[in-house]
This record gives structure tokens, sequence and C-alpha cells, in this order.
């Protein structure tokens, strides 16, 4: 039939073409690279590491909002800005502390007691993020698990990158609010700062043993790019679906915001922990350990050292 045909000759033009788009990608140098990184994130499941850390993200996240809007609450009176406001000054961050400040009442006890009910969530959630990230990077290292010690510290070293993040953020809407061309010139250098964060956290986590920080750097970079690609989707795309939306929906909405920025950066993170392995193996570093069933880990966070 000549619809058939029509249809068949399309599919096979599709297919020719992204064949060669396939054969010009490979003959990039590195190319190989991320389609070898890509496979592996495919056969270890990485979408589902990313689901499980954004989800203990989120639960973090709606703590320190809880935090920021009760320590705020003592000195500052409601903020009637807007929920699109917030979001495209302060990002995620903003959005979940705002959602948090209507449940601060004025009296000074409920301040007192959400401050402190929230702080011992975010520690604890904190635990559980991390442990989500060392999960991801026994995986994506193909290393055997260790124990993590000095579980509060860590959540604090966690809590304390996060925070530096959330002041680059501000910096970066401050900037742009008062001039749209210096807010691009430093939206463009803030991928430095999260590259760096990135990189000591990366250092922080389980890895191959003798990786260093110059082969984590490709991982960071790239988390760095995501995380401020994010940022700016948010601030430019998400912020505005909010003003949009009905009263009704408000939270719900506030909470798909948060919802999918946290995966997007945690899937940016975990595709780095695969990137930065995927490039290690390729060095060959690997093939100074022997033929052993597994690869030494380097963990600074190990109860074995």
């Amino acid at each position: 039939m000549p619809a058939t045909e029509k249809v068949q000759a399309r599919v096979e033009a599709a297919r020719a073409v992204g064949e060669r788009q396939l054969a010009r990608a490979q003959r990039l140098r590195w190319a190989p690279a991320v389609l070898e990184s890509l496979e592996s994130e495919q056969r270890s499941g990485a979408g589902l590491l990313a689901g499980g850390l954004a989800y203990r993200l989120f639960f973090w996240l709606v703590s320190f909002g809880l935090v920021v809007a009760a320590a705020a609450s003592f000195w500052v009176r409601a903020d009637q800005r807007s929920m699109v406001s917030t979001a495209k000054d302060f990002g995620l961050s903003g959005v979940a502390a705002k959602s948090a400040a209507s449940a601060v009442q004025s009296g000074s006890h409920s301040r007192w007691y959400l401050l402190a009910v929230g702080f011992v969530l975010m520690l604890y959630f904190g635990v559980g993020a991390v442990r989500a990230l060392r999960v991801a990077s026994f995986v994506a290292w193909r290393i055997k698990p260790t124990r993590m010690r000095h579980s509060l510290k860590a959540s604090g070293t966690f809590t304390g990158i996060f925070v530096l993040a959330l002041i680059a953020v501000m910096f970066t809407s401050w900037v742009r609010q008062r001039a749209a061309l210096a807010g691009v010139v430093v939206t463009v250098m803030v991928i430095a700062v999260f590259a760096a964060m990135a990189l000591l956290a990366f250092l922080l986590l389980p890895r191959a043993e003798r990786t260093g920080w110059k082969e984590l750097l490709p991982g960071a970079v790239v988390v760095g790019a995501g995380i401020t690609g994010i940022h700016v989707f948010v601030v430019y795309y998400l912020a505005d679906k909010l003003e949009r939306s009905p009263k009704l929906y408000g939270a719900l909405g506030a909470s798909t915001v948060v919802l999918l920025g946290l995966y997007l950066m945690a899937r940016v993170t975990v595709s780095a922990m695969f990137l930065n392995s995927t490039l290690e193996q390729r060095r060959g570093l690997s093939s100074d350990r022997g033929d052993e069933a597994e690869p030494l880990p380097t963990d600074a966070l190990s109860s074995d050292g």
C-alpha cells in the first residue's frame, strides 16, 4: 500500500540519519567514553539510584525549609511576596522555605518547637541523603560497600555544602536583579563554584583507589553545568508556571517544582559518578590492581579508615 510504503520510507530515512549522527559522534574524542558511561548507567539502574537520592533530598529540603522559616520568623514578619518571586530569587530552597513559612504560627512556642524539630529532622534526613550518595557511588565505581562512620559529621558537611550553594544562588539572583548582563556573567561563573563543591563531595565519597581530584574533575564540571542549567530552568520557566497556577493547586505546584528539580539534580550527580568511573577505567588505572574481583576503595567516611 502506498501509505505503508511512505511510512516505511520515513522510518528508514530516520534510521539512516540516526546511524550517521551516531557514527559522527563516535568520531569525537570524548564520545566513546560518554556512550560507554550511558550504557553502564542503564545496566546499573542509574535512574532508580537518582530517584532514591531525590526522595531523600526532598525530605531533607523540607526540613531545611522549616528551619529557615522558623528562624526567620523571629525577626521578620510574614513575607507577602508571591511564590514566583521566591523561586526566582532563591531557587528550590526558597520554594521549600516559602511553603514551610505558612506552618509557622505567630506564637513564640510554636516557633521554638518547629525550629527544634526542623533541626533534628534536617540532621536525620541529611544522614539519609549521604547514605544515598554513597550507595550511588559504590554502584558507579563497582566497589565493595563499607560502613559509614561519623554520620552526624557527614550530615553536617552535606548541609554546609548545600548552604554554600544557596549563598551562590542568592548572590547570582542579587546581581541579576541589578544588571542583566552582569547577571549572565555571574551565572556562567557560578558553574565553577558548583563544580568546586561537587569536587569536594566526590573526594569525600567512596571511589576507586588512587583516584585523585584530577580524575574526579570531569564529573564535577558536569554537575556544575547541570545544576546551573537546572537553576536557570527553575528561575525562568517553572517559576512563571507557579504564578499562572490556580491558588487551589499552589502547594501541589510548589511540590512539583521541588521534586522535579531535585530529581534532575540527582540524575546529573549520578551520571557524573558513572562518567568519572568510566573515564578512570578507560585510562587503565584499574589494570595496576591485577585480577582482583573488587577494586580497592578510597572512602573518607568509611569505618575501615
